[in-house]
Order: C-alpha cells, then structure tokens, then sequence
C-alpha cells in the first residue's frame, strides 16, 4: 500500500491539459493534489438499485506559467453528463493591458465588466458595456439627450467614424435588448460587444496618447531633413 506521501508524489508529476488563465488557452498542467469525495442511497431496499455521486477536487499548476487553479468535477449517477467548475473561473480574455489609463470611473467599471465576463454573467456584461459607453459619451458631450441623439452627435463632431458609429449602434442596441428584452445572448456575440467598446475606449487612451507624443517630440529644425 502506497504512503501518503509517496501518493502525492505520483499526483504531482500526472499531467493533464487544462484551460489557463495565465496562458488563455489549452496547456499541460501538473496535477499538485486530487481529493474525492462520494457516497450512495439505496432506492429499493430489496433490489439493487441505488443513486451515487461524488465530488471531486483537483488542484493543478500550469507546466508553463505556474498559474494554480482548482477544478471541482461532480459526478450524479442520474445525470448524463458531469458539473465541472473551476475556481478562479476560466478566463477567455483579459483585460486589456490600456484600461488604467482611462478616467478612474471608467477603471472601476471595466473590471467590474469583466468579471461579470469570467463568471459567464452575459446579461451584466451588456448592461455594463452599455454603461462604459454611456460614460464616454457624458465626457464628450455632456449628460444631454439620449443614447441615439448622442451617438448622432459624435458622428457630426467627428469624434467617431460612420462605420465606428454603426458598430456602437449594434453594441447599444444588444445592450438594451439585454437590460429591457430579456435578450440573452452567445458567447462570441458578447466578445463582439466588448471589441466595440473597447475599440471605443481605447481611442479615447490613444487620443491622449498622441497629444502627449506631439508635446514630447522636439521640434524639427529648418535644416534638419526629417
């Protein structure tokens, strides 16, 4: 009979592929431990069948980055297929590396988007999304009108492009549909409504960006060729 130790030892060296968070995508993972826990209940006291489940937790550790995460599987005998969760929750898209340069508002909020977006909360990210926009519409334009008479607004200042301009309009549109329509929508049609936003966002950060290059950048000579 193996020691516990000696038990351990042979987990940690298993591999298994796993999600990343790290990594955001399919890598090797260490199993460093793995826990089981189950039990059954007899239906028919005169006959054979019964229901069992079980929980299983294993803790793994990116052969890459290192990064640990626990994974829980649970196992019920009247169930075709198994609950899996991991904890953190897998991560399909970070956040982007520009966002503390936004106003500290915008800061605040776009976490609390993304981790709506990690929890696989889609009816929050859309209604936060909706929100970010919002936001920079108020520091562009001020709190005047609404979201249509604003968007118009933008166009006609040129502080976004008409093709810009019919991707927000679909960004708030599944926005509103979430928070008034009871829409509930896919996986990719979310990260379309944060590619939009974010597009919004960080033009906002690369304004800024550029004003403070233009500031920066000595000034050319006459003679100078360049």
């Amino acid at each position: 009979m193996k020691s516990k130790m000696e038990i351990m030892v042979t987990e940690r060296f298993k591999r298994i592929k796993s999600h990343c968070n790290k990594c955001l995508q399919e890598t090797n993972h260490f199993v460093i431990a793995m826990r089981e826990h189950s039990d059954s209940e007899s239906i028919d006291p005169h006959g054979p069948y019964s229901i069992d489940w079980s929980t299983t937790f294993t803790m793994l550790e990116c052969c890459g980055c290192e990064n640990v995460t626990l994974k829980r599987r649970f196992y019920f005998s009247e169930w075709d297929d198994d609950e899996i969760k991991y904890f953190p929750p897998q991560v399909s898209r970070q956040l982007p590396r520009w966002h503390d340069e936004l106003p500290k508002e915008w800061v605040e909020l776009i976490k609390e988007v993304y981790t709506a977006l990690h929890a696989d909360s889609r009816r929050l990210v859309l209604m936060g999304a909706r929100a970010l926009v919002d936001l920079y519409m108020n520091h562009q334009l001020g709190d005047t009108g609404g979201f249509q008479q604003k968007i118009k607004q933008l166009a006609s200042e040129d502080l976004i492009s008409k093709p810009n301009k019919e991707c927000l309009e679909a960004a708030l549109d599944a926005g509103h549909a979430a928070t008034h329509r009871g829409y509930n929508p896919r996986v990719y049609e979310v990260n379309q409504v944060i590619d939009i936003v974010e597009n919004l966002l960080q033009n906002y950060v690369l304004k800024s960006a550029a004003e403070n290059l233009k500031e920066k950048t000595p000034a050319r000579s006459e003679k100078s060729p360049g």
